[in-house]
Parts: structure tokens; C-alpha cells; sequence
């Protein structure tokens, strides 16, 4: 008997010490293999866009977190208190058909801002959705940037997630004059960080008429109720960027995922019977100088949790998917389009701006002074004000 006990002890022992041994090489091979940029770096900018154009004084822009096809209305999500890891190939084929029938019904618009889009992921079944959003959207010029880029998610242990190559895409009807991507510069701590996004922006440059430059922001912020501190930085990049190149003359919008509410979200205003919940901290009313926007539809939500597949009226959901325009843009249209969160865990969200006409002023330097009018006050001092 005392033999056996030994002979249990020491299986057991075997195991633990081969799974810590497992894990320690999983956690070797991803930190040797992790993707983590630190410098802005420009991106390759492809597809039909309309060359040595300019856009038009109004522009239209639409913002979706696809959700990598494969958070449809009965998906439900392992890290937010669900159970699965990925959908069933039907169910994926299907939100993936629905999402790019529903991009190309809107070919119209002339910016796309996409988030969570795959190229080469265990969980989308290695699909790559950047070529096929390109084939729905055969006339735009567009970018990918990466932002998730993992070897191996070894997680949930009863399923693990697996490779994951995923980013964000910005399309647009006229081909940009420059496009980068961002690093947020921030992450959580080792290991953690080795097996989740490396969060970015893309930024886009848009020659307008006039010769004055549109700035487009395409931002994915970090998630989840640990990442409020990265939240901060992150908005602090976005801020430091805008305020910059709207001091320099041009036109500024950002919209994404922010994953948190914007200032002035009040969830007794989201219609239709939703179960509702915040996002917060919400960005402070003052975050921005006065005369910035913060753009956004209050009465449909744009995000819904994904711990269970949807049930309106069950399902909690809030606002996290907006824009903020710079104060030399007015805005004419904006709306959340509802989807029923058929394809997607969000609503996309749309935007229609103008640029305001420039305010003249007069250049005392130029204003000429008649030859008489000199003689006559040849001896007193002309002050021009």
C-alpha cells in the first residue's frame, strides 16, 4: 500500500511538473515570437482609390468592430463570461456573408474604419477577411494594420484559442496622401501582454479640396474593467495627435471602438426596451478644448456583452463606438445603424461632416495708402489698427 501511495505521489508530481514545464515553454515561445512594435510605421496603402483627387466638402464615414465575424447574435464569448472559444464553421460563414453583404450596400460612403478584422486566426478558421472586405469593396484604396499577433493563445485550457492575426483597415474612396500606424506604446505586463493585442491607430491623410488635408483617426482601445489606466494613455495619444494637426490647418476626425462611454452618455436615453449598462470611466466632458465634438447616437446602444448569444431586453448593452470631429467641421448627419447585432457583438456607427467656410480676414499689411492722403499728413504719425 505504501508503495502505491508513492508510486500516485509520484505520477502526480510528474504531471505538475510537466505542466508547469508546458506552460513555461508556451509563455518562452510567444515571448520570443511577440509581436510588438514601438515605432510609428507607415503603412502600404492598396486597392482602386481614385488617384490625385481630392475628397469633397462633405464627407461620409463609417465606423464597425466586425467583431472578426465571428461574434454574431448566438455567439457568446469565453473571456467575457461565456463559454465558447469560436463559432460553428455555419454559424462563422454565415456572419461572415452577412457582414460583407452589408459593407457593400454601403459603397457609397466614402471612408470605411474597421476594427477586429482576422487575416489568419484559428477562431475565424484562418480566413482572411482583409482580401475579402477588399473584393466587397472593389473602389477604395486601404490599409491593415496589425494589432493582434500571437503564435499560441493557450487559453481556455479546454479549448485553446491558437493562433491569432488580426488588426484594423481604413478604406477610402480617394487614395490617402500618407497612412501610419500608431502604437499605443502601453500593454499590460509580462507574460499577460504576450498573448493579447498590441493596441494601435491607424492614421490617414486625405487631400479636400482646396488643398486643405483631412486627418483620419481608426482607433481600437483597450478592453475589459483591468485596462481603465491603458484606456487614459491611449486617449491621451489620441489627443496629443488631434490637437496637433488641427493646430496645423487641418480637418480631424477620429471614430472606432473606444471601449468606453463618451462624455454625456446617459443610458435612460437608449430606446427599444435594451438592457443597458456603462462603460466607464466615461471620457470627461473637459478632456477636449472647447468647440470639439464628441458624436454619437444616444438611443441605440452599439456594443452588447457576449457572455450569452443576444436576447433583447436581457442582453446588457451600451454605447462605445462613436466619433470626435474637430471644431472647423459641422455636423449634418449621424446615426447608429441597427443590425439586431445579427453579424457583429457592435453596431456600426455613421457619420456625415462639412467643412466650414474659412473666416476672412482683412490683412492690414496689404491696405495701400493714396500718394495725397500721405502729403496731407506728411508731419502727423498714421497709425493703422
Amino acid at each position: 500500500m505504501k508503495f502505491f501511495f508513492k508510486l500516485i505521489f509520484k505520477i502526480l508530481l510528474f504531471l505538475v511538473i510537466a505542466i508547469i514545464l508546458l506552460f513555461a515553454s508556451i509563455i518562452t515561445y510567444n515571448t520570443i515570437t511577440d509581436y510588438h512594435p514601438l515605432q510609428k510605421e507607415k503603412l502600404n496603402i492598396s486597392g482602386k482609390g481614385l488617384l490625385n483627387e481630392s475628397i469633397d466638402s462633405v464627407v461620409t464615414i463609417f465606423s464597425w468592430n466586425i467583431g472578426y465575424c465571428g461574434l454574431g447574435k448566438d455567439m457568446d464569448f469565453f473571456y467575457d463570461g461565456g463559454r465558447k472559444v469560436r463559432p460553428a464553421q455555419e454559424d462563422f460563414q454565415k456572419y461572415l456573408n452577412g457582414t460583407l453583404n452589408f459593407l457593400a450596400k454601403y459603397d457609397t460612403v466614402d471612408i470605411f474604419l474597421l476594427q477586429e478584422v482576422d487575416t489568419n486566426a484559428k477562431r475565424t478558421y484562418y480566413t482572411n477577411e482583409a482580401n475579402l472586405v477588399n473584393q466587397f469593396l472593389p473602389n477604395y484604396s486601404s490599409v491593415f494594420a496589425k494589432n493582434y499577433d500571437v503564435r499560441f493563445v493557450p487559453f481556455p485550457c479546454y479549448a485553446p484559442m491558437g493562433s491569432v492575426v488580426s488588426g484594423m483597415m481604413t478604406l477610402s474612396k480617394i487614395k490617402p496622401v500618407e497612412t501610419f500606424r500608431y502604437p499605443y506604446y502601453i500593454n499590460y505586463s509580462w507574460p499577460k501582454n504576450v498573448f493579447l493585442l498590441d493596441r494601435c491607430l491607424i492614421y490617414t491623410k486625405i487631400k479636400m479640396q482646396g488643398g486643405k488635408y483631412m486627418i483620419v483617426l481608426n482607433t481600437h482601445n483597450s478592453a475589459f474593467d483591468d485596462a481603465a489606466e491603458l484606456r487614459e494613455v491611449e486617449g491621451s495619444i489620441i489627443k496629443s495627435i488631434i490637437l496637433d494637426e488641427y493646430e496645423r490647418g487641418n480637418y480631424v476626425i477620429v471614430g472606432g471602438d473606444w471601449n468606453r462611454n463618451p462624455p454625456g452618455f446617459d443610458i435612460k436615453k437608449i430606446s427599444g426596451n435594451e438592457a443597458t449598462r456603462t462603460a466607464g470611466p466615461a471620457f470627461d466632458i473637459d478632456f477636449l478644448p472647447p468647440g470639439w465634438k464628441w458624436v454619437f447616437d444616444p438611443a441605440l446602444p452599439t456594443n452588447r456583452d457576449v457572455n450569452d448569444p443576444y436576447s433583447k431586453g436581457k442582453t446588457k448593452t451600451t454605447i462605445i463606438d462613436y466619433f470626435v470631429v474637430s471644431p472647423n467641421l459641422d455636423v449634418i448627419e449621424n446615426k447608429t445603424i441597427p443590425t439586431k447585432f445579427e453579424f457583429s457583438d457592435h453596431q456600426p456607427v455613421f457619420i456625415r461632416v462639412k467643412m466650414k467656410a474659412p473666416i476672412i480676414k482683412p490683412d492690414i499689411l496689404n491696405v495701400k495708402i493714396k500718394k495725397k492722403a500721405v502729403k496731407k499728413t506728411k508731419k502727423k504719425k498714421i497709425s493703422l489698427k
